[in-house]
């Protein structure tokens, strides 16, 4: 029987029903999506059906099947009078998203199936609905939800998501637009899609350059706001991030995790030589979940040592490692700059930090010992010239070291740590000392400092300017240890909170300065005019005299900053006018003097109460968030300072990298020596590898993790490969009835394959008998006019249904079980 068959198809759908609530542990159980399932497409062809002749209980019946509560559930009603409601397509594209909403692939799949004659409305967003925005499509719709079953099944029906331009974009087409025409909200939208798991898996060729480029946009979009959505891509940055770190958690073993980080697709040109290109790819995406991981952490201390993998383990093989990247490091460094390929020491990323760290040693010695050696003038001219020397050719082999990372990386990688800005003041400060150096050593014929004393020399003179620079130089050279010191565990944390609110400081420092230069120009105004004037008194007391702190702008802003800590008292915001009348008697303008006091107060108040009080709460809570997260910062950053010791550039500390550098480039442009120049020293590889057979490991890799995360949220437990992350909000993801294989009947939304689709059938048992099934519980408005045809294969008269005969039609045609 037609109805018995119909009921059998129907109650197979109890397989399909979704399940309510998310467990935080347990197995939540495995669905999948099967297209193949004769059922399951009998089904589908007998609701599209029912929908068409408005079969109003029957269609009610099939969606209590698909819904978790069956009939009772609340959001049936909604969906079931949108899709009787022909009036426009609208209610159509309501109902499916809608339908997105309620998180069942079923149900989706079931209301897809009704745009089978017009599938360009499936892909756009609704038009006049109160639930949903215009511009929310259905894949934006999913994805935001993070459905990965319902993502998968839009993108395979050809769905895709237009990403509009950022704000700040000046192509030619946005150049004609004003800011006011371009949406914003729907920038922020699209954002929220695009960085979800489910796009990021599912729309992407590669997840890992993905995920990083979406962060490298929502930092863009963070500076460029003008704080009305920074919260919102803040937020949507944290996610990315956080869900990055799951992915390498899915790499159980070293192998695995070797191979997702050093594919060199998406990879910039600069770290194509690099081991684990990947790496200082998200590095430079600024992936501090990743990057702290321990799959992360492992793989670079592995890339860091190198060789040296082991050290730490045998003590003398340690000592005579140690020895020759310090005190035999010059004679290797010459081995390097004739034979690159001999005296591989320097190819170890660990041993150039120890020829760094020693070459920095000499330069502290150096920069101590300088003004030890002033206080024997006769005997230590040489010397001190001799100590400069080497100072200066440091800073040099330094300021190209950082000018050739700085053209490597770019400016904003190369200033998105403390210490770069640090070496550049430090090399600015060196180099302005050296020219002066160079002006003073210089043979003049006029004016010979070493014949004058140095009374008669002028503010200006070369040897002046040179002590001044240099001994800020020094000051910055001695400080320069911070450096190193943050790669100690334990210390290191301490150093780089220091550091994270020194960042902190220059905006309250510039508002200081602001403040003091406007009062300093009004305490000025007042001052002036009763500068000089002396007040004569009777009783032979001193005579008052106007200070001359406030004399000019440049005194009254030294003196207005020397008052912050205490040095400038009640007794300057006097004014003194002199004496006048028969008795000569003193003369006072005592609302001047008032006037000059309350600027006074009102400055202090400001600058102390108020500012400095501001800046030490910021610094305070700058520090206690570093120090909460002082594991991660700690470990973020010696990463980062792990893959400086890896580039060439870092192959030799300065000054030997004058020498090596130079040879490098001359090995490899005149004389044609190809050798992997991170690793400077390797013997170049005689194995080609075949490009194909990594990219193929890669995929096969990805599929695996792919699988395993998809597993992590059907099966949920606390694990070392799954990393929780405290004080955020867990975002659901579903993956029930994901389908496996490859799609069965891939959809050609274009208009010629719209056009061929006129010869798809539906070719189940028993479809054509299904007409007279439901005829019971269609009402026909009287009197009837002539049915018009829709364009497609199935073509069905289209009448009003009224939603409420349906209790007065409930006992005709198939009841809903």
């Amino acid at each position: 029987m037609p109805k018995t068959r119909l009921l059998v198809v129907k109650e197979h759908l109890f397989k399909y029903r979704t399940s309510e609530g998310d467990r935080d542990e347990g197995f939540e159980g495995h669905l999948e999506w099967n297209e193949e399932d004769p059922l399951l497409l009998e089904a589908i062809a007998y609701f599209y059906k029912a929908v068409k002749n408005k079969y109003y209980s029957e269609v009610r019946s099939f969606l209590g099947y698909l819904f978790p509560a069956g009939m009772d559930d609340a959001r049936l009603p909604n969906i079931h009078s949108l899709l009787l409601n022909t009036s426009s397509e609208e209610s159509l594209k309501e109902a499916l998203l809608l339908s997105i909403a309620t998180g069942s692939r079923p149900l989706v799949e079931f209301v897809l199936a009704l745009f089978v004659d017009c599938p360009y409305f499936e892909r756009s967003g609704c038009a006049n609905s109160s639930h949903f925005p215009p511009h929310m499509t259905p894949l934006m719709l999913a994805c935001i939800l993070n459905n990965f079953s319902i993502v998968q099944c839009l993108l395979l029906r050809g769905h895709t998501i237009q990403i509009p331009h950022f704000l700040t974009c000046e192509c030619r087409v946005c150049k004609r637009q004003t800011l006011t025409n371009r949406s914003s909200p729907l920038l922020v939208d699209v954002m929220r899609a695009v960085s979800s798991e489910a796009f990021l898996w599912l729309a992407t060729v590669d997840v890992f350059a993905a995920a990083c480029t979406v962060t490298h946009d929502l930092q863009q979009l963070i500076k460029d706001d003008c704080l009305e959505h920074v919260e919102i891509y803040r937020h949507l940055e944290a996610n990315v991030q956080r869900f990055l770190a799951r992915v390498s958690d899915q790499a159980w073993r070293v192998e695995e995790f070797n191979v997702l980080v050093s594919n060199k697709n998406y990879c910039a040109r600069r770290m194509s030589e690099i081991q684990s290109p990947r790496l200082q790819m998200a590095m430079d995406s600024e992936m501090r979940q990743f990057t702290c991981s321990t799959n992360s952490q492992t793989a670079i201390k592995s890339v860091f040592r190198a060789d040296w993998l082991n050290f730490g383990n045998k003590p003398k093989r340690d000592a005579w490692r140690l020895l020759r990247a310090s005190v035999l490091m010059p004679v290797l460094v010459m081995i390097h700059a004739i034979f690159p390929n001999k005296g591989t020491t320097m190819a170890v990323p660990l041993a150039r930090y120890i020829a760094h760290v020693t070459m920095y040693c000499f330069f502290l010695t150096a920069a101590i010992l300088r003004p030890a050696l002033s206080f024997y003038p006769d005997q230590s001219v040489f010397g001190c010239k001799l100590l400069e020397i080497f100072m200066y050719t440091y800073i040099i082999g330094l300021f190209l070291e950082k000018g050739l990372m700085f053209y490597r990386v770019g400016s904003d990688v190369f200033f998105s740590f403390w210490w770069r800005w640090f070496d550049v003041f430090l090399i600015f400060s060196f180099l302005t000392s050296f020219v002066f150096f160079l002006g003073s050593n210089s043979n003049r014929e006029v004016f010979d400092t070493s014949s004058i004393d140095r009374m008669h020399w002028p503010s200006g003179e070369f040897a002046l300017l040179h002590e001044i620079f240099l001994s800020i130089s020094c000051v910055l050279a001695i400080s320069k240890c911070f450096y190193y010191i943050q790669m100690i565990k334990g210390v290191g944390g301490s150093v780089i909170s220091i550091g994270k609110c020194v960042g902190k400081t220059y905006t309250y420092l510039l508002i200081m300065l602001a403040i003091i230069v406007s009062f300093s120009v009004g305490l000025n105004i007042l001052v002036s005019p009763y500068l000089n004037r002396k007040s004569i008194k009777k009783d032979n007391t001193p005579d008052k005299i106007t200070t001359d702190q406030y004399a000019s702008i440049g005194t009254s802003s030294k003196n207005l900053f020397w008052s912050i800590f205490g040095y400038l008292g009640p007794s300057t915001y006097t004014t003194v006018v002199g004496n006048t009348g028969a008795e000569m008697d003193p003369v006072s303008h005592n609302l001047n003097s008032a006037t000059l006091e309350i600027l006074g107060a009102l400055y202090h108040g400001i600058i102390i109460i108020t500012v400095l009080n501001l800046m030490t709460s910021l610094l305070v809570k700058k520090a206690d968030e570093v120090l909460d997260n002082e594991e991660m910062e700690f470990k973020y950053t010696r990463a980062a300072m792990y893959a400086e010791f890896v580039s060439w550039e870092m192959a030799a500390p300065p000054p030997f990298n004058l020498i090596v550098v130079v040879a490098h480039l001359l090995h490899r442009n005149v004389f044609k020596r190809p050798f992997p120049s991170p690793n400077w020293g390797d013997k170049p590889e005689t194995e080609e590898v075949d490009i194909e057979e990594m990219e193929f490991e890669y995929m096969t890799l990805a599929t695996i993790i792919f699988n395993r995360f998809c597993a992590s949220k059907e099966c949920k437990f606390k694990s070392i490969w799954r990393t929780e992350f405290p004080n955020h909000d867990k975002v659901p993801t579903h993956v029930s009835f994901m389908s496996t294989g490859p799609h069965s009947f891939p959809m050609d939304n274009t208009f010629e394959g719209w056009r061929k689709r006129e010869t798809r059938k539906m070719k189940v048992p028993n479809y054509e008998d299904y007409d007279n099934m439901g005829q019971g519980d269609k009402i026909v408005e009287a009197p009837a006019k002539a049915a018009t045809s829709v364009r497609g294969p199935y073509s069905f008269p289209t009448t009003k249904v009224d939603p409420l005969a349906s209790k007065q039609t409930a006992n005709k045609g198939i009841p809903p079980v």
